[in-house]
């Protein structure tokens, strides 16, 4: 089977695909060497699956059952992050975990930290990275769980809501991949824009200051 392909994945469960995912979701969001799989489009293909099979699963309870693994997922991330992450930095290792990128995770965090942790959800590979680095940078831990609740609770909503209303429709059934991927590009911006949007703002105060002194 081709782990790589929402479909696929979905098709080869069946009845236990909403358990599946819940279970992709999971590993997807807490470790890194894991985010690489399809955890969008399997948002998207299982509100749609359960909209129109009649499973052993009620719909709420496979909302439900992704919603807390995405939440539990990331969560994971977070501690992977605060209790791995120090000792390696302290072992001044020269790639990837040293103390100058602690530093710049450390701004980051400063200026992007709430906005960060909502928006990278909704991007592949960022969305279990962003967790660990906000662990490794001590993020406060109540603001963390507030931000992730915020962040899985809006991923689902935008991916498996969508799915389970719109996939009714025949057209919808006939691009599946293309509804996807327009669904999947348009958040993976959020992040990116919102960054470029910030930096433009503060450029925008810095010449006024300049044009006031």
């Amino acid at each position: 089977m081709n782990w790589f392909d929402a479909e696929a994945i979905i098709a080869a469960f069946g009845d236990w695909a909403a358990v599946a995912v819940a279970f992709i979701i999971f590993i997807e969001t807490a470790f890194i060497f894991t985010s690489i799989l399809p955890g969008d489009s399997l948002l998207f293909l299982t509100g749609l699956t359960l909209a129109n099979s009649e499973s052993w699963l009620p719909d709420w309870a496979g909302f439900l059952l992704i919603w807390i693994t995405a939440f539990s997922g990331t969560q994971v991330g977070y501690w992977i992050g605060a209790k791995i992450g120090p000792p390696l930095i302290a072992k001044e290792r020269k790639f990837i975990l040293n103390k100058a990128t602690l530093n710049r995770t450390h701004e980051f965090f400063e200026n992007y930290g709430a906005r960060a942790v909502v928006l990278a959800r909704f991007v592949p590979i960022l969305r279990a990275l962003i967790p660990m680095l906000a662990g490794i940078s001590k993020m406060d831990y109540r603001r963390f769980t507030k931000l992730n609740l915020i962040g899985a609770t809006a991923w689902v909503v935008v991916f498996m809501v969508p799915g389970y209303w719109l996939g009714g429709i025949e057209m919808v059934k006939e691009n599946l991949e293309i509804t996807v991927l327009l669904i999947v590009v348009g958040t993976t911006m959020l992040l990116p824009l919102e960054i470029l949007r910030d930096r433009l703002v503060k450029s925008h105060k810095a010449r006024k200051t300049q044009l006031g002194k």
